[in-house]
């Protein structure tokens, strides 16, 4: 995103781990489905 403009100023990460699954951790699926980065414009 820097590279294409945006100032690093606005940008931010979060890590939410364990504590915001969208699917079951008990499967590979579900798993795979939490490993993800979601990016909220403002």
């Amino acid at each position: 995103m820097v590279s294409k403009g945006i100032s690093a100023s606005r940008i931010t990460t979060r890590g939410f781990g364990k504590a915001r699954p969208v699917a079951s951790n008990q499967t590979a699926d579900g798993r795979a489905e939490n490993r993800r980065v979601e990016i909220i414009a403002e």
